[in-house]
């Protein structure tokens, strides 16, 4: 698994400890014609699969989650592609890679998010 910063206070990684979090927001677009607004849990990368970037996204309601392969380029105004992970090993090693990052994440329960302004 790839190194995850702690945030704290003096970590001199120029952001400022004592403000609450925004929530980045991503609207999917299922093989069902359906939209999921989604939040954005972040995007990270795994070790066992070097060079690879993954995103991890919860529907708002928190029913659902969905994790891709995250891609960027310059190819569709997004700048971005999200590619469904085929391989069960793959997506079996990626989810324990986000089970990971949040029991090794102390902070990721302290947060206090403010809801995006529409």
């Amino acid at each position: 698994m790839s190194d995850i910063h702690e945030h704290t206070d003096g970590c001199d990684c120029g952001h400022d400890h004592e403000h609450e979090h925004e929530l980045q927001y991503m609207t999917l677009m299922l093989e069902d014609n359906t939209e999921v607004r989604c939040i954005v849990l972040g995007i990270f990368e795994v070790d066992e699969y070097e060079g690879k970037e993954y995103i991890a996204l919860v529907s708002e309601d928190g029913e659902e989650s969905f994790v891709y392969e995250y891609i960027e380029t310059d190819e569709n105004e997004d700048g971005f592609e999200l590619v469904n992970i085929d391989s069960d090993e793959e997506f079996e090693t990626v989810i324990s890679a986000i089970d990971e990052i949040l029991e090794d994440d102390e902070e990721y329960e302290d947060y206090e998010y403010e809801e995006e302004e529409e």
